[in-house]
């Protein structure tokens, strides 16, 4: 768990960070009008800091009190502290004693962070022991009611109405964050006095990155008064330094915080954050007309009530989620049946594929298996697909699936595709080989009452003259936009993710077999024809030798001829085999040097470059996971064949082995200055026993191209001919940064 707000600014790049975002506002060293402060120093027990209010409370003068030890205040204090002292966890303790100051009753909480114990006093207005057992009767009474609830919309309802019951204030809102983190209110209990919000919409800026952070830290929160009556701390000489008030409940507020609240109408606040699964999903946010701090005796039962909602949201969103599985049973059930009935596997997944689409009501559906995709409804083009799992896999961010309502605002190159694939929900499954399936939604048009224009300008506080972010209109404002799809519930991502394993299991396996078959009697034809040319040359030649036996000029020459077919023969059979053998192979990977790789490969065909007089230049390549004695095998025949076939008559041959970074991917790049290869066969080439070149004089079986794609196959990664290069060929070998266990 992150204890500490600094975490987050050390773990979060500046620039990730809106001007609001990057206010530390856990380093304020201020209290907030209404609370005391002591700072101890927990290995000795001095007082290190004290609020330059605290002789207003305590009747103390800080000068009395600093450096001295706590039990000049009181020896109970002190007694309770000491029970604390070996506590392992950061909670507020809310002490068995009470000061009173010009009729005011102060509660003493305390915690332990960062290297320093504070202990805070905090105005009660409603100090009464009978008071606050029936906030407590009200609290547990509103827990049962809510878990009660028949739907989740009469929890919240239920939660709204018992914390503005708890609390006193104004308007108590429940507030969702929506998946851009704006948010919206989606329950309200008020009085008159306080204008309504119910399905008002936020901007993501109204609550900035480092609030968010903090309120997944602490769960709550008060703001006793907006007016910026903050009080000073003063410390010790050289021990209290720079405070990290992260947990303090007084700890005063941003000044761009307290405008916001002056500006919605607020005097006063409270908030309690909402959890799902670890998680920040919303909050109960509490406005009050008048200042006011809401009791530490009510802080946990508010807590409690955010606790029990969330249960009950959890527990409506299991039974959605189990009714979705239910029907992924039901039609595993009929699709395991029909694919035992006809065998055929292409049949059920034709069949199979527009029935995923409608089960998470998608516009299309796409299903990737190794090189096969199969798609249902408005999908945008396979090769667009086929690159979108690409950068999905870049910015799955340790997450299992990758989902979005709006992927032309984060992916540039889907801009074209925004009407097909405007929501896109893409889930891996490993089965056998990684399948993907991916959802597709187009657009809707929705209309979003905003309170207030989202994009409303800065502007400049009169109090203050600093210049704040807070809007100062929170009038309706509707705005209708088309640049969004119908949002991903929470059951239909789980539904996504538990889609019958077994059953693609079945799929992949049939598949895989399929393929496997169909690659056994493609390279069995393939060697069978392949074989057949340099035999034919061999018989043909020994049975021109017996005819001209008595010839020694012509037994020579068709000697020589069967020689030459014999050795095609052995590079077509060492070929054969270590395709063969490569398919199998599983590899041992190491920690590589590609550069080391390259420059070997370059020394070992040092003779062949010589004799083309070509110019072999290494870039700066990086170090991958790979198996050093396949990829300098890729090396090796790259830039074997820029030698033999980029010659040419009017230019130096000049050779590159460069790379680039792409995501998490190692993208190497082997070009030369030849003829190029034309687009047309930029695939083709990679089949085995296939040549551009059909020049006997230049040596090779014909399976080079293939032995490199398999070898990038073994790695995860692929090679290719990059079609857009026009000033010779480039070849591309993709390698994933990180191997997979």
């Amino acid at each position: 768990m992150n204890l500490s707000l600094s975490r987050f600014f050390e773990s979060t790049p500046a620039t990730n960070l809106d001007t609001c975002d990057r206010e530390p506002v856990h380093m304020i060293g201020m209290i907030q009008k209404g609370t005391g402060l002591l700072v101890l120093d927990p290995a000795d027990g001095r007082i290190v800091g004290v609020s330059e209010n605290l002789h207003e409370i305590l009747g103390k003068p800080a000068d009395a009190l600093l450096g001295a030890g706590i039990g000049v205040l009181s020896e109970d204090i002190a007694e309770q502290l000491a029970e604390l002292a070996d506590s392992p966890h950061i909670s507020h303790e809310i002490l068995d004693a009470q000061f009173e100051a010009d009729g005011a009753i102060y509660d003493v909480v305390t915690h332990a962070h960062a290297g320093r114990r504070f202990v805070e006093f905090i105005r009660n207005e409603a100090p009464s022991a009978s008071l606050v057992r029936k906030r407590m009767r009200r609290c547990g009474s509103a827990c049962s009611q809510i878990m009660g609830a028949l739907t989740f919309e009469e929890a919240m309802q239920v939660a709204a109405n018992a914390v503005r019951d708890l609390t006193g204030m104004s308007r108590v809102k429940v507030y969702r964050f929506l998946p851009d983190w704006s948010g919206a209110t989606i329950a309200e209990s008020r009085d008159d006095r306080m204008v309504p919000m119910l399905g008002m919409h936020f901007p993501d800026t109204d609550i900035p990155k480092q609030v968010r952070e903090l309120m997944t830290i602490v769960p709550y929160r008060f703001v006793g008064s907006v007016q910026d009556e903050n009080v000073p701390i003063r410390a010790l000489a050289g021990q209290a330094g720079e405070l990290d008030m992260t947990w303090s409940m007084g700890r005063a507020v941003s000044v761009m915080h307290t405008a916001y609240l002056r500006n919605i109408g607020a005097s006063s606040s409270f908030s309690c954050s909402l959890m799902d699964k670890g998680k920040l999903w919303g909050l109960i946010a509490c406005h009050h007309v008048e200042e006011a701090i809401v009791p530490s005796d009510s802080w946990a039962l508010a807590q409690e009530i955010g606790t029990a909602l969330m249960l009950r949201y959890d527990q409506a969103q299991r039974t959605e989620t189990a009714d979705m599985i239910s029907q992924l049973r039901r039609i595993e059930s009929n699709f395991a049946a029909e694919l035992r009935q006809t065998g055929d596997v292409e049949d059920v997944i034709k069949t199979l594929v527009p029935v995923l689409q409608k089960f998470l009501r998608a516009d299309g559906f796409a299903f990737q298996y190794g090189l096969n995709l199969h798609t249902s409804g408005e999908t945008p083009p396979p090769e667009f697909i086929r690159d979108l799992i690409r950068w999905t896999k870049d910015n799955l961010t340790g997450e299992d699936q990758f989902q979005t309502i709006s992927l032309q605002s984060i992916y540039p190159d889907s801009v074209p595709y925004k009407d097909v694939a405007c929501g896109v929900l893409v889930q891996p499954i490993v089965v056998h080989r990684v399948c993907q399936l991916i959802w597709f939604r187009g657009p809707i048009t929705q209309k979003v009452a905003w309170a207030g224009r989202p994009d409303a300008k800065m502007v400049a506080d009169e109090k203050t003259g600093v210049t704040l972010g807070p809007r100062t209109s929170f009038d309706k404002w509707v705005n209708e936009h088309n640049d969004q799809s119908l949002p991903w519930e929470e059951a239909e991502l789980q539904a996504a993710r538990e889609i019958f394993q077994e059953f693609l299991d079945i799929i992949s396996s049939q598949l895989l077999l399929k393929e496997e078959n169909s690659s056994l009697r493609r390279f069995a034809h393939m060697a069978a024809h392949d074989l057949k040319a340099p035999l034919r040359g061999i018989s043909s030649a020994l049975q021109w030798m017996e005819e001209d036996e008595a010839d020694p000029a012509s037994v020579e020459e068709h000697r020589h001829l069967a020689a030459q077919q014999a050795k095609k023969l052995q590079r077509l059979t060492e070929s054969l085999l270590e395709l063969a053998v490569l398919q199998e192979q599983k590899p041992k990977m190491v920690t590589v040097d590609l550069g080391e790789l390259a420059q070997q490969a370059v020394e070992l065909l040092g003779h062949d470059i010589a004799a083309a007089g070509a110019d072999v230049q290494i870039g700066g390549l990086p170090s991958c996971v790979a198996a050093p004695d396949l990829l300098i095998r890729v090396f090796l025949n790259q830039i074997g064949n820029a030698l033999k076939y980029g010659r040419s008559a009017d230019r130096a041959l000049r050779i590159a082995v460069t790379s680039e970074e792409d995501g998490s991917w190692h993208r190497i790049l082997i070009e030369d200055n030849g003829p190029g290869i034309p687009p047309q066969y930029a695939e083709q080439i990679f089949e085995p026993s296939q040549r551009l070149v059909t020049d006997d004089k230049a040596e090779g079986s014909g399976f080079g191209l293939s032995i490199c794609a398999e070898i990038a196959k073994l790695h995860l990664g692929r090679i290719y001919a990059d079609k857009t290069f026009e000033a010779g060929a480039r070849f591309v070998l993709e390698l994933p940064k990180a191997q997979p266990q």
